[in-house]
This record gives structure tokens, C-alpha cells and sequence, in this order.
């Protein structure tokens, strides 16, 4: 049977471009599957790995919610807005305090581009 190569192609294309582009400026991200149930991460780079304290490994498939990292200080109206943000597809800017897998050190009040 052959294998359909042009239909896996562009995207890998694609998220590889984004890849190399985000990497090339220091930036820290994860990409998630948005046709999969709770947008599953399927992509986390090196310098988020860093910051969160977590390996890629125990990464991979969580919720790009990223609701691993949150803590006593992460606040429930910022979770709210990131949840409805995703479900209905709209860009919004949300600060949230997240922390890294070693606990009491926050990783950083941040903001959420989604």
C-alpha cells in the first residue's frame, strides 16, 4: 500500500516552521492539538522545560491549559478566562500566576497570549 506522504507533509512543514521560528527568539511555548479533547500539548520546547521544571516527557499530553502549574495564588477568574478562551477560539490576554514542578518558587505572573 502506498504511503500518503503529501497529506502529513504541510503540516509538519508548518509546525516545524513555527518551531524554528519561536525557538530562534528565546522564547518559552508549548503547541497543543486543538482537535483533541482538553487541546493536548504535543510540543514543548526546551526553555519551557526550564521554567516550569518539569521534563518534556511528564509534559507531553497534558492540557495546554497547563493546569499542572497551578498553585494557592493561580488565580480562578484567570483559569476561567483561559478555559473560554480556548473553547471559543478567540485571542485574549490573561495574567496568571503558575509554578514550577518544585513548588513554593512561582515560575512567574505572567501573561497568556491564546
Amino acid at each position: 500500500m502506498p504511503v500518503r506522504r503529501g497529506h502529513v507533509a504541510p503540516q509538519n512543514t508548518f509546525l516545524d516552521t513555527i518551531i524554528r521560528k519561536f525557538d530562534s527568539q528565546s522564547r518559552k511555548f508549548i503547541i497543543a492539538n486543538a482537535r483533541v479533547e482538553n487541546c493536548a500539548i504535543i510540543f514543548c520546547n526546551d526553555g519551557f522545560c526550564t521554567m516550569c521544571g518539569y521534563s518534556r516527557a511528564e509534559i507531553m499530553q497534558k492540557p495546554c491549559t497547563c493546569n499542572f502549574l497551578y498553585g494557592p495564588y493561580t488565580s480562578r477568574l484567570a483559569i476561567a478566562q483561559v478555559a473560554q478562551a480556548l473553547l471559543g477560539s478567540e485571542e485574549r490576554k490573561v495574567e496568571i500566576n503558575l509554578y514550577r514542578k518544585d513548588g513554593p518558587g512561582r515560575v512567574a505572573s505572567h501573561t497568556q497570549s491564546l
